[in-house]
């Protein structure tokens, strides 16, 4: 009876109480019946090869699994903001219903909810001030040199600003949460919750005050969201690692051809890239910044100064957002950057279309494919956009990537194409994140000492390699397209995630969900605790 008439009391600690209980079942459900299968598909010989290898959580990946999914399913995108957008309107129109019919009404909440709104206050100050920095050296690198400006550097000064908010946060929450626990030590809100409450009593602020206090409130929460993502985007989680079940030959190789640092829309380092790709197992990449190749040389650098076994390409991606649809290329084997028009800036890089571009790094002995290209019909006749698949081997691509970012089914025409004309089919993960690699290449040279360019790049041309895509689950839920581009697909995602996962990672999950839940509990239990005139003291 004591228990039921605690529960009857303290609903909102009833209805978590109750999801946290589904939520542990659910995972110990999953960790007895699901195995994690993961696929490996050679999209070059159209086969899977699951058999010839293995993905590989290591130790430490367990102990953080939550935290490393979450942020590889959110990605970059942000559009998970969309379904946000849509559904905390509806719980905040509830929660005010209820707590104006008194279903929710709880003096010490009102109480503490001075102090949820100052933390919040506080972060949305902190972030917009950041944000408005950001914009605005941006816009001044870009009134100085152009786009070629923004799309080598924007990266930076995000990433600083977003990571010094972070700190800024901390402190002001260890700071409160010091003085609350401090005994003679106060908040010191009196003044600002006394001018909030007149603003909201009175008839001529009542209505711009409310709408203020909703929007900053509401903007507040966004701020902190994002700034998550973008913390968790820029953390070297462990990553899975890709073992082949028969042992690799001597001059047998795994490689990826397509991948981004901070030095352009990149998350990591090129540090951090390079020891990614080796505790992934792969033996060698080719950094491909759009528009320059200052990541590729800083990691051929760290590479060779700690005598790493581990090879860089340098490369670049070639990006031109002015042709519709817009086309990549990466060139290969030429240590200078070139930029498309709309990247011109007087003194920078070489200017050049297309075609020139093709041409250029051609008769100067570099390599050029064609990345995640676009094969629908073209007006002009034939197929590519914005220029036919034929133009561009006409002018001399080396080749088009048959996968991108582990993705393959819609490049299957492509692929053809390139079979029938003696094109390199490459395979490229594009990968911006800290996720998983998705996609790699295993190629056999006939000199293994020999990993030059020209070399890798005369062993691709017979097609004789394996172009794999890796599949970490089945899509057992598939979600319409409208509902996936209204940023659904993270449900999705996590759905799926959790359908195709092994004892382990559910146990990372039960033990993670039971702290926090094992924490609501301990702050719960000690605000039941304390007096509410020792919190009006602590607060006012």
């Amino acid at each position: 009876m004591r228990l039921k008439s605690f529960l009857l009391k303290n609903k909102v600690f009833s209805i978590i109480t109750l999801i946290f209980s589904i939520w542990i079942v659910v995972l110990v459900f999953l960790a007895v019946i699901g195995p994690r299968k993961i696929v490996f598909y050679d999209a070059l010989g159209q086969n899977d090869v699951s058999s010839a290898y293995s993905s590989v959580l290591p130790w430490f990946r367990y102990i953080i699994e939550p935290f490393a999914i979450i942020a590889f399913i959110f990605e970059y995108e942000f559009t998970w903001l969309l379904p946000l957008l849509i559904i905390y309107p509806i719980i905040r129109v509830i929660y005010v219903f209820l707590r104006k019919r008194g279903k929710l009404y709880s003096k010490k909440y009102n109480q503490i909810r001075h102090i949820i709104t100052d933390i919040i206050y506080f972060v949305f100050k902190v972030f917009s001030i950041t944000l408005l920095v950001i914009l605005l050296i941006i816009l001044i690198g870009f009134l100085i040199q152009g786009f070629f400006f923004v799309s080598r550097y924007f990266m930076v000064p995000i990433q600083i600003g977003i990571h010094l908010c972070y700190i800024l946060v901390g402190i002001k929450v260890g700071y409160t949460l010091l003085k609350l626990i401090h005994p003679r030590l106060k908040l010191n809100l009196a003044r600002k919750i006394e001018h909030n409450i007149r603003r909201a009593n009175s008839k001529k602020t009542r209505i711009t005050y409310n709408l203020t206090k909703e929007s900053v409130f509401f903007a507040g929460i966004i701020l902190l969201l994002l700034g998550t993502n973008i913390v968790l985007l820029s953390i070297q989680f462990p990553p899975h690692r890709i073992v082949p079940t028969t042992p690799l030959e001597d001059n047998e190789f795994l490689f990826d051809f397509h991948v981004h640092t901070i030095f352009s829309d990149g998350w990591l380092t090129p540090e951090e890239r390079v020891i990614w790709y080796m505790e992934h197992g792969i033996s060698g990449a080719a950094f491909s910044d759009h528009d320059n190749i200052r990541g590729a040389r800083i990691a051929r650098d760290f590479v060779e100064k700690n005598g790493l076994d581990f090879t860089v390409w340098i490369a670049e991606e070639w990006t031109n957002h002015e042709t519709n649809p817009e086309i990549h290329m990466n060139y290969f084997g030429l240590e200078e950057e070139i930029v498309p028009p709309e990247s011109y800036t007087p003194g920078g890089p070489k200017v050049m279309n297309s075609s020139e571009l093709i041409s250029y790094v051609k008769a100067n002995g570099g390599f050029i494919t064609v990345n995640h290209y676009h094969y629908e019909p073209n007006p002009e006749g034939g197929f590519g956009a914005p220029y036919t698949l034929e133009q561009l081997r006409d002018w001399g691509v080396d080749g088009f990537e048959i996968i991108n970012g582990g993705s393959y089914n819609k490049y299957t025409e492509i692929r053809e194409f390139c079979m029938n004309n003696s094109l390199i089919c490459i395979a490229g993960s594009d990968i911006h994140t800290n996720e998983d690699l998705n996609t790699f290449t295993k190629l056999k040279l006939d000199d293994p000492n020999n990993k030059t360019v020209a070399n890798i790049f005369k062993n691709l041309k017979n097609n004789t390699h394996e172009a794999i895509a890796i599949q970490f689950y089945p899509k057992i839920v598939d979600m319409p397209g409208d509902l996936t581009d209204l940023g659904f697909y993270v449900l999705e995602d996590f759905i799926n995630y959790f359908l195709n996962i092994d004892t382990y990672q559910a146990l990372s999950w039960i033990i993670w969900s039971s702290t926090i839940y094992a924490i609501f509990v301990l702050f719960y239990k000690n605000i039941k605790r304390v007096e509410l005139k020792h919190l009006k003291y602590k607060i006012n």
